[in-house]
């Protein structure tokens, strides 16, 4: 029976655009542009996408499933469908995660706020790719600056996770991703008209092995899981929080996981042919974003208007994704401990900074809840969802809970999926990450 007094999405567009805007965020815009430059440019975009979709659904499904099922957030969810207390410990880590990811990453948010008035103030007219360069060092540095924008982005955050679902994040979610996709192909378009720009669509889309490797491999397969926020919580979260008798699982991933490889497509069409036209690095990595992209906007007429708009795209993408990770750590207090909505966003709150404000202070931090998130919290979340929906809770119960005939052809291969593919391909892939393969 479904409980009245638990929060849910008002519609089946909510759950899909509330999610959507979580997984388009910095892993998107800011990380997959950067990684495909490096590992390969249309090669590794197409694997990306192939594992996307061969893992990506799949997994993402399975972990919407477990919140659907159970109408409860991590701990409590796997605890009530398995039976079995210790089982929580994998709900444990998916919160974990999700804490570290929403704190750790506040100094980037901090950094686009800055970039979002200091380009229409022309603090970077007149500069050269080093003193660009030079700028962001000691931007970065200035932590009484960056803390204080991270706290004008966490009071902004607070004042939609403040309302319930179908008023907070469902509403702005409404309005902020079709805001992201107009921007996005307003520069693009700009972008494909500049001479040059053609070189940049050609490194996006043609299947050039040169730089493309094992390691381009694996990394494609980080981003997946990176990307898509498998095994963060969010996902287990918002399934959760579907109006009971919504059935669209496969389907909602499914749209999910397109969309993701849509904008992530978008975000490199909107890059690469900008930085080519200008005779730019593609692989010039985490600082393609920051340190790069103002030499685009310094060369470009009009520069200042679309580095302004570049840059509110990107906070755009990220305050979505932010917003979704404070809404399951706040879901989880509230199942948890019982604690009201403002008690947890509070909390949430104290949380964030805990992580984030050392991760600000100290790059050696910042790496190393990098590191642990990426490498163990999330790699390890995965592989044990996929243990317990494939072993544990069973196959059968997955395909009830997502409205699909247990015998067909569709379960069958999830299943396989599920049971054998993903757990083998995560372990290589932990194994890769620490050397060991």
């Amino acid at each position: 029976m479904e409980d009245k007094s638990r929060d849910s999405f008002g519609s089946r567009l909510g759950f899909i655009v509330s999610t959507i805007g979580f997984s388009v965020g910095v892993g998107t815009l800011w990380r997959f542009p950067y990684v495909c430059g490096t590992y390969g440019g249309g090669l590794y975009l197409l694997t990306y996408a192939l594992f996307m979709i061969v893992i990506g659904i799949p997994l993402f499904t399975a972990e919407v499933s477990l919140g659907m099922a159970s109408r409860q957030t991590p701990v409590k969810a796997y605890q009530k469908l398995s039976g079995k207390k210790p089982w929580g410990i994998v709900g444990l880590f998916n919160m974990l995660c999700i804490v570290m990811v929403a704190g750790y990453t506040v100094p980037v948010y901090g950094w686009v706020i800055h970039y979002i008035y200091a380009t229409p103030m022309g603090v970077f007219k007149g500069m050269n790719s080093g003193q660009i360069a030079e700028y962001f060092g000691t931007f970065s540095s200035n932590h009484t600056l960056v803390i204080a924008l991270i706290l004008v982005n966490c009071v902004l955050t607070m004042l939609v996770v403040k309302n319930n679902l179908q008023d907070g994040i469902e509403k702005i979610g409404k309005v902020l991703l079709p805001s992201l996709v107009v921007i996005m192909v307003a520069i693009v378009i700009m972008g494909l008209r500049l001479p040059g720009a053609s070189d940049g669509l050609k490194f996006l889309f043609s299947l050039d092995a040169a730089n493309f490797s094992g390691e381009s491999i694996l990394s494609a397969l980080g981003q997946t899981f990176f990307s898509l926020g498998i095994a963060m919580a969010v996902a287990l979260t918002f399934g959760s929080y579907q109006k009971e008798g919504d059935l669209n699982a496969l389907k909602n991933s499914t749209i999910v996981s397109c969309a993701v490889i849509f904008v992530a497509i978008l975000a490199g069409m909107m890059i690469f042919p900008l930085t080519s036209a200008f005779g730019l690095d593609v692989q010039a990595g985490p600082g393609l974003t920051f340190i790069v992209m103002p030499n685009v906007f310094n060369a470009l007429p009009g520069g200042l208007f679309w580095g302004t708009l570049f840059y509110i795209a990107f906070f755009i993408a990220a305050f979505s994704s932010g917003i979704a990770g404070w809404q399951a750590i706040i879901g989880f207090l509230m199942d948890q401990f019982g604690f009201g909505r403002m008690k947890a966003m509070f909390t949430t709150f104290l949380l964030v900074l805990v992580i984030g404000i050392p991760a600000t202070l100290s790059d050696t931090l910042f790496n190393f809840f990098d590191m642990i998130t990426n490498n163990i919290f999330l790699t390890a979340g995965a592989f044990f969802m996929s243990i317990f929906v494939g072993w544990i809770w069973g196959i059968d119960n997955f395909a009830d809970t997502i409205g699909i005939s247990k015998g067909s052809g569709m379960v069958k291969t999830l299943g396989f999926i599920i049971k054998f593919v993903a757990p083998l391909i995560i372990v290589v892939f932990s194994l890769s990450l620490f050397g060991l393969l």
